[in-house]
């Protein structure tokens, strides 16, 4: 397995560096599982066709029922979700167009239990216009795209990221068994592996030589997922009692930062829609804050909305469910969860994940915050008091006598203070103070 090298430091460093909310495509293990005939799949056409699928799949949810012919995506909106920054805009064209020429092999690996296996073009049509690109499917597949039970969780971010054709490929493949209890890949051929990662190859191509094969495409491919995504793969041999390698198998883990939603994970945010539901809050917004915010700051700020709501000494809460919205926009509770010091080392320093770091870093600049504050003149804040609670008059008023300010108050003030004088914090701001505290080393980046 890969070594320690590989620290809880260069996996927030890889974290900060995509900057992103991940973008998760639920994709049916039978597309996962294709093989491409009559050509080269390259990694354009493979983000593109990964984009558009996400797109028909979300265009499908929101009008359930209706049959689609024919979808539609903005060009610019494919260009962002596949990184394709090239004023060439005819190259991607000619890339999406030659999808028409792909034939393609669905579920390789028969992972739908059906012996049947089909095979057609990747993309039968698709069109241009000066702002958007229209695409559709083949009918005999579109159950299988869009009505399959079984799927994997994909993250776009992390595959556009990848540099290689090759790497994303596999990155792809081997992601469907991250959630495995063995942690290991089916078993092929190293032929099959070739196929489903790169694609079928002439007869006089030095790839029909495994060492060639592993050399120049597997071992970098290997190399870069280890490097750059959320994975961590090893690459098990078999020679099966002969000289020379047969069959290919990966040990695939997750890197801790990155582990997606367990069914586990799954029931708990089931339990997290009825408890909100039972709260007040609408199918909209249980909707908005389960994908917004983690179930641990959802919990933190429902846990301080409670203890708001069965507080005598305050006025009742007109709508608790509108208060608990305010309060995880306001992140009345982050110094709630922060760590139990309030300031760190860089010595002492070990934050484990980017939701501690974030937490950190908002505990420390509200202490910023805070001493901005004592050292304002009588009238500056006293003027600041009165433009917050006009700010959030209907949540959390703050007394302008400062010797009755609880925790409630404060909590929610620095915050806010923080907020107007210094903006949102960007991924650099994150890093440096990351870097400062000893969380991420310059070597972890560099790595």
């Amino acid at each position: 397995m890969p070594d320690d090298e590989d620290s809880s430091g260069s996996q927030l460093a890889l974290a900060l560096l995509y900057e992103q909310e991940p973008e998760i495509l639920k994709k049916p293990v039978q597309a996962v599982h294709m093989a491409i005939t009559g050509g080269i799949q390259s990694k354009t056409q493979r983000l593109a066709f990964n984009a558009m699928l996400k797109h028909a799949l979300e265009m499908n949810a929101k009008e359930p029922g209706k049959v689609i012919e024919t979808y539609s995506i903005s060009r610019s909106e494919l260009m962002r979700m596949i990184d394709y920054t090239s004023p060439n805009r005819n190259h991607l064209k000619k890339a999406l167009s030659q999808m028409q020429k792909l034939t393609v092999k669905w579920d390789f690996l028969a992972q739908d239990g059906d012996a049947m296996w089909a095979s057609c073009v990747l993309l039968p049509f698709v069109g241009f216009d000066r702002d958007f690109i229209y695409y559709s499917y083949a009918p005999q597949i579109k159950h299988m795209l869009f009505d399959s039970k079984i799927y994997a969780r994909l993250d776009l971010r992390i595959q556009r990221a990848l540099a290689r054709d090759v790497t994303a490929a596999l990155y792809e493949w081997v992601n469907r068994y991250r959630t495995n209890p063995g942690k290991l890949t089916a078993e092929m051929t190293w032929e099959n592996w070739r196929w489903c990662i790169y694609g079928e190859i002439p007869e006089s191509s030095v790839l029909h030589e495994y060492k060639v094969f592993k050399r120049t495409k597997l071992k970098p491919a290997i190399a870069e997922i280890n490097e750059r995504t959320d994975l961590n793969i090893e690459l098990i041999e078999n020679k099966d009692g002969g000289r020379s390698v047969k069959f290919l198998q990966f040990i695939v883990e997750e890197k801790p930062f990155f582990r997606l939603e367990t069914d586990i994970d799954q029931e708990e945010r089931a339990e997290w829609e009825k408890r909100l539901e039972d709260f007040g809050l609408t199918k909209r917004d249980r909707t908005k804050l389960l994908s917004a915010y983690s179930l641990s700051d959802i919990d933190a700020h429902w846990r301080f909305t409670v203890d708001r709501v069965n507080d005598k000494s305050q006025q009742p809460l007109k709508s608790p469910a509108a208060y608990l919205k305010r309060a995880l926009e306001g992140r009345y509770a982050a110094a709630t969860t922060a760590m139990p010091a309030p300031a760190t080392t860089p010595e002492q320093s070990n934050l484990g994940s980017i939701a501690e770091l974030q937490t950190a870093f908002n505990h420390a600049r509200n202490d910023d915050a805070q001493r901005m504050f004592v050292e304002m003149p009588d009238s500056d804040r006293v003027a600041v008091v009165k433009e917050f609670n006009l700010h959030s008059q209907a949540i959390q008023l703050v007394p302008e006598e400062f010797e009755r300010w609880l925790p409630r108050h404060a909590i929610p003030f620095y915050s806010w203070l923080a907020e107007k004088y210094w903006g949102t914090p960007d991924v650099q701001e994150l890093m440096e103070f990351a870097l400062k505290s000893g969380a991420v080393s310059l070597n972890a980046v560099a790595k």
